[in-house]
């Protein structure tokens, strides 16, 4: 196995051993720089966590030429961009899905339908897994294609498809009450 103490070493995860150790020498570099984009302890530690989940997860495909460091700070700030679009766009995306339902007319009870229905699928969207949400929102917000959303993330065009499947399975199933 390459010596991730080295500069250069490659990224390469072979064991279980070699992820712990990658895990080791980076988490507080990776956790610092995601705290400086982030202000916010617990999010810069779900985020490194992210980080490092999708790195065991995709350990088996993923060959990275470099310095595992370089590779580790640009997942962070590559995440940290995602969560500050997701955080930006989130209310703006939720109420152009609301608006279909609102409609044209201003009446009384369609302002409180498309209020209770806004307030819903805040709620529903804050219950699913952080890459749902990423996923769904630079999907639907930002209009990018799986591909793009998978090199933004660091993940497979297969993860993105499955995460963008979840969050709309999950938003169908619990706003099917406000389909007429």
């Amino acid at each position: 196995m390459a010596d991730l103490h080295e500069n250069t070493a490659p990224l390469l995860i072979q064991t279980d051993k070699s992820f712990e150790e990658l895990y080791h020498l980076h988490w507080e570099k990776v956790f610092a720089i995601c705290y400086q984009g982030t202000r916010d302890t617990e999010q810069a530690e779900d985020l490194m966590h992210e980080i490092f989940q999708s790195l065991w997860e995709r350990r088996s495909e993923l060959r990275v030429q470099g310095p595992a460091a370089h590779y580790l700070v640009r997942a962070a700030k590559l995440k940290i961009m995602a969560h500050h679009r997701d955080s930006a766009n989130r209310r703006q995306i939720f109420d152009q899905v609301v608006d279909k339902k609102a409609g044209s007319e201003e009446t009384t009870q369609r302002q409180v339908d498309y209020h209770l229905l806004s307030e819903r699928v805040t709620e529903l969207v804050a219950d699913l897994p952080h890459p749902c949400q990423e996923v769904f929102v630079m999907s639907r917000q930002e209009g990018l294609s799986n591909k793009a959303i998978a090199a933004s993330l660091v993940l497979s065009e297969k993860t993105v498809e499955y995460h963008l499947t979840r969050a709309l399975r999950f938003l169908g199933k619990h706003l099917a009450e406000y389909q007429h």
